[in-house]
């Protein structure tokens, strides 16, 4: 992150910070409604997801390029790896990643180098057609993104309920097969909230004449589609 600051300025790098943290935690509440997280998970898998895209969309002005590729390829997929176990969120990750990539594209982008003659005594700086393709595409998707995740969220829509799969993104075996789950619960006079911890579903629900620990324990295998 230090030598994009310093060819950047911290501006830019500041903007893709704020901007990717508030990408991870709107899709990171749009599954976990009711489970809290903190942290800056996603503000810093958006730095390395600008990283990424800036070393694509600049690709001839980099020297050691497939090394740096392959450092960053590596270092994202454990990263992501280290996500899976508990009291991590590869949601707040993956929405940070993507923020800060395509991002990236839309105010990282430099002018390419053109020869002006055959001897290659004078050069000029222009951007590509590419490049230009990038910024247009990388901006529409980020703006979609971030309005639609936001009038979602503000309507209270669970992406859980489109996505029976999804939480096993933030969870690895074993702790997303059966007999693993785990659950939150307290009771209200009558009524027992329950929430699911490995998907964040919750609900609250009557209790009857039953224990009410049996009771909990088989709402919240139905909370977590188990």
């Amino acid at each position: 992150q230090i030598p994009l600051e310093k060819k950047f300025g911290f501006v830019r790098i500041g903007l893709v910070y704020v901007i990717s943290g508030l990408g991870g935690n709107l899709l990171c509440v749009l599954f976990l409604h009711s489970i809290i997280y903190v942290g800056a998970s996603g503000a810093i898998f958006g730095l390395l997801g600008v990283m990424l895209s800036e070393l694509l969309t600049n690709w001839k002005m980099h020297t050691h390029k497939f090394d740096e590729m392959l450092i960053l390829v590596v270092i994202i997929v454990l990263d992501l790896a280290l996500g899976t176990f508990p009291f991590g969120s590869n949601f707040s990750n993956i929405g940070g990643f993507t923020s800060g990539f395509l991002l990236g594209f839309v105010i990282l982008t430099r002018r390419q180098h053109h020869w002006l003659n055959l001897n290659k005594s004078n050069t000029s700086q222009k951007q590509e057609s590419y490049q230009y393709a990038l910024q247009i595409i990388s901006f529409v998707l980020l703006s979609v993104g971030l309005v639609g995740g936001g009038v979602l969220f503000f309507k209270g829509v669970d992406l859980n309920d489109y996505c029976s799969w999804c939480h096993y993104i933030t969870c690895a075996p074993p702790s997303c097969k059966p007999g693993y789950i785990s659950c939150e619960d307290y009771q209200i006079g009558n009524k027992l909230n329950v929430t699911c911890l490995n998907n964040g579903r919750s609900g609250i629900f009557s209790l009857s004449n039953r224990n009410p620990d049996e009771q909990a324990e088989e709402l919240c295998y139905r909370l977590c589609g188990k």
